[in-house]
């Protein structure tokens, strides 16, 4: 009863206030006196209700008015700092709100404020929570246990409301009550001790909201799904079955969503076939299946794991392309006349791949021309003898690989290159050592082939008006006047403002710091400086491929994306009508492509923690790799983890920040230190919970 008066008593309350004349002040005595019924109790919470949600402000005590400074809604983007800006639907600028006008809002929520100036607002009220569900870590005062909610950008103590869990738990919680200082916490689900790796890439995936297991009733509906590969579904497929064919992928794949076939016509002519797994044969619409994967919309790669989008009963049984079994597959199939496409087909197919190979096993069957690979490159430890016609194969389609990849960086496709560190894990899947990923032509081979059925499929949407891409806009101008600036500072001559292609300056740029120290460094000012590759039913064509129609069409065991493209060619080869729901369902998935990248670097940057904590004291050589006014970052050249230094703890001298000119200069000395500089660093302290590495400069090099 006392939620529902006091809501009564509120409205009541505010059309007291709308029926005197703008601004006059009412004390409590006068406004219990205008209300017909009179319980102290009651109105006293209706005013501290209004209060709290900018309605009326108190101007003196018990006296009102009512608040007529205009309110604008949107979403909070927080600073690291604590304070943070409202970001309103098409409105140019963001609004400024300090720390203590954010009051109950968290990063990402939907708010409601009202204006202080033109460019401030404050908080009144907290319309939709971006998140339900929370990550933190249990620990104990003065016999109460609490939750610390330390996110990127949140910082919040709650009270929890179990006593019994134990400190140093990782728990999954939900706000329960908001009304005093300390917010109080309903733990939903404990994760276990902080510090274990399985525990922490749970809250990870809890952060993100990201579900990493299958409901059993999924399982088994995924596990009928067999009946769908029989022999009447066999007849009404393109036979592939006899072609020579195989997939190349990395060593420790579970699932192969793409093989190639080659069929020899005579001495320069090759049928080449590209060969998808057909999940959408399976994975139906309208099916619980289809929205449990339409709500994944991805896997999600972590360091230790994959959170794959579908079952492993059909992305590592039924849709794998696994060797030696017949298979079903969506088909792009090109023939081609002196390396050159002189005709193309689209298709259901019925494929039997004669062999599973290893980006490596491929590798060295290229550099030595046989395909006799030693045991010691071999998947299974073995000497292994591959079929005559998958080695001639794999020559054929390195031919025409390389023609397509030279026809491609002609036209300006960006060649990024940067060397990526992998952990090797222990049992207890903690980093033991790092390793650096080799990309070998063999990995180049197989991309080519898929970047030519992706944008030959795409090609078909724009011919037939329908389907969705995969876009990619060009930079914005101020992050290439940024780079530009940046990179000047080192050393390189690019003009990327005034120049008519901008793709052939940044390849020449990335070629120029191939061997260079800072190339991880220019890689990635590269790739920041670049717009968000999405999807989309608009195409606008895609800046970094430099191609002017292209989709996804080659992934749908781990992209739905490619599984909607599926679906949309299939209406196109069958004359059916588009699905109406393509754009938002494209935005959805980049939302959640988007997600599932924040919880992949994050599971990389624990990872790196990890490692580092075992290595305190130890020093490195290292790449200034940012800079703010707090101090330096800088990555480790050795193993990639990037920590620390703050700029009150770089000897010599007292620093200043020069923000346009992105560096430290020395107060005195006028030492500088720039982006890219080599320093001699080493690991101070580590911490886990923050993920933050701390480093100390032992010396410039």
């Amino acid at each position: 009863m006392s939620k529902k008066k006091t809501s009564s008593y509120n409205t009541s309350i505010i059309n007291i206030f709308k029926n005197i004349s703008n601004r006059k002040k009412l004390n409590f005595r006068q406004i219990k006196s205008r209300l017909q019924e009179n319980n102290i109790i009651l109105i006293k919470k209706a005013l501290d209700s209004l209060e709290k949600q900018g309605v009326l402000n108190q101007v003196s005590p018990g006296s009102y008015i009512m608040n007529t400074k205009k309110t604008v809604s949107g979403t909070i983007d927080k600073t690291k700092k604590g304070s943070g800006y409202l970001i309103v639907e098409n409105n140019e600028k963001d609004f400024f709100i300090s720390e203590k006008n954010i009051k109950k809002a968290l990063n990402g929520d939907t708010v409601e404020c009202v204006k202080i100036t033109n460019r401030e607002v404050e908080v009144v009220k907290v319309i939709k929570r971006k998140k339900q569900r929370y990550v933190g870590v249990v620990f104990s005062e003065n016999n109460q246990k609490f939750i610390d909610y330390n996110s990127n950008k949140d910082k919040v103590v709650f009270i929890c409301n179990d006593n019994n869990i134990k400190d140093d738990d990782i728990v999954v919680f939900e706000i329960n009550k908001w009304e005093d200082k300390l917010p109080k916490a309903n733990v939903l689900k404990i994760l276990g001790e902080k510090g274990s790796v399985n525990n922490e890439i749970h809250a990870i995936l809890e952060e993100f909201e990201l579900p990493y297991e299958f409901d059993k009733t999924l399982i088994k509906e995924a596990e009928l799904l067999k009946n769908l590969q029989n022999n009447k579904e066999d007849l009404k497929r393109k036979c592939f079955r006899d072609i020579t064919t195989f997939t190349i992928d990395p060593a420790d794949a579970k699932d192969f969503d793409d093989a190639i076939s080659v069929n020899k016509i005579n001495n320069d002519t090759f049928e080449i076939g590209v060969h998808i797994a057909d999940v959408s044969h399976f994975l139906k619409e309208n099916t619980n299946l289809n929205k449990e994967a339409e709500k994944r919309a991805t896997s999600v790669y972590l360091v230790d794991r994959v959170v794959p989008m579908l079952p492993e009963e059909i992305s590592n049984n039924l849709c794998s392309l696994n060797p030696r079994e017949n298979k079903y597959a969506f088909s792009a199939v090109f023939t081609f006349k002196n390396n050159t496409i002189i005709k193309e087909w689209f298709g259901k197919t019925v494929i039997n791949s004669n062999e599973r190979l290893s980006y490596k096993e491929a590798q060295y069957i290229i550099d030595n021309k046989k395909g006799l690979i030693p045991s010691t490159i071999s998947l299974d430890g073995k000497i292994k003898e591959i079929n005559k016609k998958v080695e001639e194969g794999i020559y054929v389609i390195n031919n025409i690989a390389k023609k397509l990849r030279k026809e491609r960086h002609e036209k300006g496709s960006i060649s990024f290159n940067k060397k990526e560190v992998k952990f090797v894990l222990n049992k207890e899947k903690e980093p033991v050592r790092t390793t650096i990923k080799e990309s070998l032509s063999a990995n180049k081979l197989i991309e080519e082939f898929m970047l030519l059925a992706n944008k030959k499929v795409a090609k078909l949407f724009i011919k037939h008006k329908n389907g969705l891409f995969r876009v990619h806009d060009y930079p914005d101008d101020k992050k290439i006047i940024t780079l530009e600036r940046i990179i000047k500072k080192l050393g390189y001559k690019q003009n990327l403002r005034n120049t008519k292609n901008i793709n052939n300056q940044l390849n020449l740029l990335l070629k120029q710091t191939e061997d260079s120290p800072e190339k991880n460094l220019i890689d990635t000012l590269v790739i920041r400086s670049m717009s968000k590759a999405k999807y989309s039913t608009k195409n606008i064509g895609h800046f970094g491929l430099s191609f002017e129609k292209y989709t996804h069409f080659t992934s749908p065991i781990r992209r739905y994306p490619d599984v909607l493209v599926h679906r949309e060619l299939e209406r196109i080869l069958l004359n059916n009508k588009s699905n109406q729901n393509l754009e938002k369902l494209c935005l959805h998935c980049s939302n959640r492509e988007e997600t599932a990248t924040k919880a992949e670097r994050a599971s990389i940057k624990f990872m790196q923690v990890k490692y580092m904590s075992k290595n305190i004291n130890k020093t490195y050589e290292g790449v200034i790799s940012g800079i703010t006014e707090r101090g330096i970052f800088v990555e480790a050249v050795e193993n990639k983890c990037e920590g620390f230094i703050r700029i009150k703890d770089i000897p010599g001298d007292y620093f200043n920040f020069l923000e346009n000119e992105m560096l430290l200069l020395g107060r005195h000395t006028k030492e500088e230190y720039r982006l890219g500089d080599k320093v001699l660093i080493k690991v101070m302290a580590v911490n886990q919970s923050k993920k933050q590495i701390d480093f100390s400069l032992v010396e410039k090099m």
